[in-house]
């Protein structure tokens, strides 16, 4: 990976997103309280100010304070990512290989909200035995046409992109640089990616909650759109055992290796 030296000097126009990426990319992370601050609306609501869950704590004032922060904060939780979704009018960029998403899981693809969710690689992987190891593994290859098939996908440099990875730490900061480079204004890094989404978000993009179990009570302006309660975490938020969050996978880094080219 580059240095953090060299991705600020490489990313003028995001360098303090992007360095907010970097400094949380190996946690959830915790963002200093902001004292009160006015919100400011950056942007109209997409779903023209009708979307409310009270099941989720969606109130109209943490989903305009999230819209008001977005993109200049740079990376968000799971909770900001679905309300960057369903009312700001953000697509998913799944970097993740199609084999990956085959094994691990997919965004939902309904009619409804499959169109939010873009898959398009930057590492491209095979799964396949290997002897020695005596499990699978990914067998991984570049993605050379990354950037070209971003453009195909996103014409407009001003679509709003969140980008995720497996967990948000290694493929999605490589696919942030890309697309900065590439000049694109919107974007945003996905803390946790996939794995965390799936931790809190069903294929409904419904909460995943034990009820009855916890009281769970979602504030923005402190540690962003976090779970505030008396033992909710995501590790016991659904009744499903889910595996740690972290990728300990060591992809390739196409990001380096474009830029040594």
């Amino acid at each position: 990976m580059m240095s953090t030296h060299a991705v600020t000097t490489t990313m003028k126009t995001h360098a303090p997103a992007r360095a907010a990426v970097r400094s949380n990319a190996a946690s959830r992370g915790v963002r200093p309280a902001r004292g009160g601050r006015a919100v400011v609306r950056a942007s109209e609501r997409v779903d023209g100010g009708i979307y409310k869950e009270p099941s989720q704590g969606f109130t109209d004032e943490v989903i305009e304070e999230v819209l008001a922060d977005f993109p200049e904060e740079g990376i968000a939780d799971v909770l900001e990512g679905m309300i960057l979704v369903l009312a700001g009018g953000y697509r998913v960029l799944d970097v993740r290989a199609k084999s990956e998403i085959e094994f691990v899981g997919n965004y939902p693809r309904d009619q409804l909200n499959g169109s939010k969710f873009i898959e398009c690689p930057i590492i491209n992987a095979t799964r396949r035995y290997d002897s020695e190891k005596g499990e699978k593994v990914y067998q991984q290859t570049i993605n050379d046409d990354f950037k070209a098939q971003v453009e195909q996908l996103f014409p407009d440099k001003e679509a709003k992109i969140i980008v995720g990875c497996s967990d948000g730490r290694n493929r999605t900061l490589q696919a942030l640089e890309f697309l900065d480079e590439m000049g694109y204004t919107n974007i945003v890094g996905l803390r946790g990616g996939y794995n965390m989404w799936n931790r809190q978000w069903d294929a409904k993009l419904r909460r995943r909650n034990l009820p009855g179990v916890f009281k769970e009570e979602y504030g923005h302006g402190a540690d962003g759109c976090g779970v505030h309660a008396t033992g909710a975490s995501f590790q016991n938020q659904d009744a499903f055992q889910a595996p740690d969050w972290r990728d300990e996978t060591e992809w390739l880094d196409a990001h380096e290796a474009a830029t040594a080219a």
